[in-house]
């Protein structure tokens, strides 16, 4: 199989995605000091319909788009494959995470929303996109 991320036909703005990145390893850092598993829940929803809908109401893309628009950034469209895989791979992490907290499994949750602070500012701060990483791992494992 070939080294490459998923293509899709649609387009999202990376200027976008990296914001939205951004408020999520702002959130995740939050969840993680200040032990609130409904900052997961509320993460999950949002990634839910980032990864599984093309639904305009996602409330993170919404703050970021009135982030960009008020500082001024230029759109830069890319390929959404990547960004939808990575959205996916978030929904599952930030359910874990909720569901881990809820059941007070803390220590475990707070690891897991490292991770996610930590995947989310690679994103936002270096573009680089560890779903595409992973999706690429994947199709090798495949075959």
């Amino acid at each position: 199989m070939k080294d490459a991320c998923p293509i899709s036909f649609r387009k999202v703005d990376e200027t976008i995605a990296r914001l939205v990145a951004l408020l999520v390893f702002v959130s995740a850092i939050v969840a993680c000091f200040a032990y609130l598993p409904w900052i997961a829940a509320a993460l999950a929803v949002d990634f839910f319909i980032r990864a599984f809908t093309t639904w305009p109401i996602s409330y993170l893309a919404f703050l970021a788009k009135a982030i960009a628009k008020s500082i001024g950034l230029k759109p830069q469209p890319i390929n959404a494959g990547p960004k939808v895989f990575a959205a996916r791979v978030g929904f599952v992490f930030t359910v874990v995470i909720a569901a881990l907290g809820f059941l007070n499994l803390t220590t475990v949750a707070v690891v897991l929303a490292g991770l996610l602070a930590l995947f989310a500012g690679l994103e936002a701060f270096f573009a680089v996109c560890v779903g595409c990483h992973l999706y690429s791992l994947l199709n090798k494992l495949r075959g």
